[in-house]
């Protein structure tokens, strides 16, 4: 009777480690599919940021061609700029000029009268 009351333990063991064994299967299971759900997710959010930053890419492609148009613009104007302060100074000489000839208008009126 000894054997068959050991027997009856080594079954009840087995049977108990047998329990654990499949709750351990399950939860290993279980955290396997939580952790291919979570590369996953992440898989798809670095797939979002990738597309997100070549929008951002070709946008700022595109803000770098608008601010070297800008550029060119700022030069031809600052050319133009030029050319109008070249203009005045030309104004301001013959301006000097006509002074000149309305002085000795001038005096040449006061020395007849």
């Amino acid at each position: 009777m000894y054997v068959e009351e050991r027997l009856a333990q080594l079954e009840n063991v087995t049977s108990g480690h047998g329990k654990q064994i499949e709750m351990v299967a399950d939860g290993l299971a279980s955290l396997t599919n939580r952790v291919d759900l979570g590369f996953k997710e992440v898989r798809e959010e670095f797939g979002k940021v990738d597309r997100r930053f070549a929008q951002l890419e070709g946008k700022v492609g595109r803000i770098e061609i608008k601010l070297t148009e800008h550029d060119e613009r700022f030069d031809r104007i600052d050319q133009r700029f030029e050319q109008v302060d070249k203009r005045f100074e030309q104004i301001g000489e013959q301006f000097v000029q006509l002074h000149g000839v309305l002085t000795e208008l001038v005096t040449l009126v006061k020395n007849k009268l």
